[in-house]
């Protein structure tokens, strides 16, 4: 059994574990384990039970059937702590390398604060705890465009002060640049970044921010010779013109990246968690309850999480 991918079970009322199954009864994937307490599974009578291959434990790992969908059986208290019990599980795994990576359906983050663990913020932030990391990015890739928020869940009034950490906000862009470089094999990648305020502070007409703290985060980027450049105005950063000229681009925080990056990839896109000692990835829509049963979602989210956990493996074990 060699370059099995580690797929967590997410929210099981939600539309990502639909779309595996649809995409794997289509025979476009195999080569996975999905992690969740079987019976929780089979409750849900997502997937007829002859379909299943219950895997109570790591030894059994051998009784891998290519024909049917493997579930690794774990506990669990109920399908919110499921949810997380199947990351922990499928991380200590993939750490010890009986998985070439993770890739993480999607969850429905209140319910687990709520019914599971109250200090649970979102998937990224829950791996890049347990790797104690503080310079990983939540990166989206679609069709070899990249989009990055340097902060993601936090107050709109809180961003920019995130910003005055000078150091911590160059490192952080350093280390994205090594990873765009050696996990996604993409040389001397162009960045764009936006502004933090509307028309970029307007040249300081509506606020400093840019210029007190992104314009010297700039300067010191490109004296380590990284094409950067900025700010953009968040309203004009996405046009062709700049789809064309740039490869990565740089939101200071969530929405600015999400909502033009959604509307690009139209949900087929890729969730990255960058700087990680192992690969983690999910499909950039979210549990989308509403579509489930409709046959209207697309599934082209989960199969590029397949070849992008497949192509940053390769590229990794080129660096090795």
């Amino acid at each position: 059994m060699e370059n099995i991918i580690a797929v967590t079970i997410g929210d099981l009322r939600g539309i990502g574990i639909y779309l595996l199954i649809k995409e794997w009864e289509k025979k476009n994937i195999n080569n996975f384990i999905l992690i969740s307490n079987y019976n929780l599974l089979n409750k849900s009578k997502l997937i007829s039970k002859h379909k299943l291959n219950k895997l109570n434990k790591l030894s059994e790992f051998k009784k891998y059937n290519k024909n049917k969908i493997n579930i690794l059986n774990i506990d669990t208290k109920n399908e919110h702590t499921n949810c997380l019990d199947s990351l922990k599980v499928a991380y200590n795994l993939t750490k010890k390398s009986h998985f070439i990576g993770i890739l993480t359906l999607p969850i429905n983050k209140n319910k687990i604060n709520k019914f599971a663990d109250k200090n649970f913020i979102d998937q990224t932030t829950f791996f890049s705890k347990l790797e104690n990391n503080l310079s990983s990015n939540m990166v989206f890739i679609h069709k070899e465009k990249i989009f990055v928020p340097i902060t993601t869940h936090i107050e709109l009034k809180n961003v920019f002060k995130i910003f005055k950490k000078k150091e911590f906000i160059i490192k952080k862009i350093k280390n994205l640049n090594k990873t765009i470089e050696n996990d996604l094999n993409l040389k001397k990648p162009k960045y764009v970044i936006a502004g933090i305020n509307p028309h970029a502070g307007e040249n300081g007409l509506i606020s400093l921010d840019e210029k007190k703290y992104l314009l010297p985060i700039i300067k010191s980027l490109k004296k380590t010779n990284i094409n950067i450049l900025g700010p953009v105005a968040g309203d004009s950063i996405i046009i062709k013109e700049n789809l064309i000229k740039f490869d990565v681009f740089l939101f200071p925080y969530h929405d600015q990246a999400l909502i033009p990056f959604k509307m690009l990839s139209k949900f087929k896109g890729v969730n990255f968690t960058t700087n990680l000692d192992i690969i983690r990835v999910s499909p950039s829509h979210g549990t989308a309850n509403n579509l489930v049963g409709k046959k209207i979602a697309t599934s082209k989210g989960i199969l590029n999480c397949f070849k992008l956990i497949k192509k940053i493996y390769k590229n990794r074990k080129k660096i090795d």
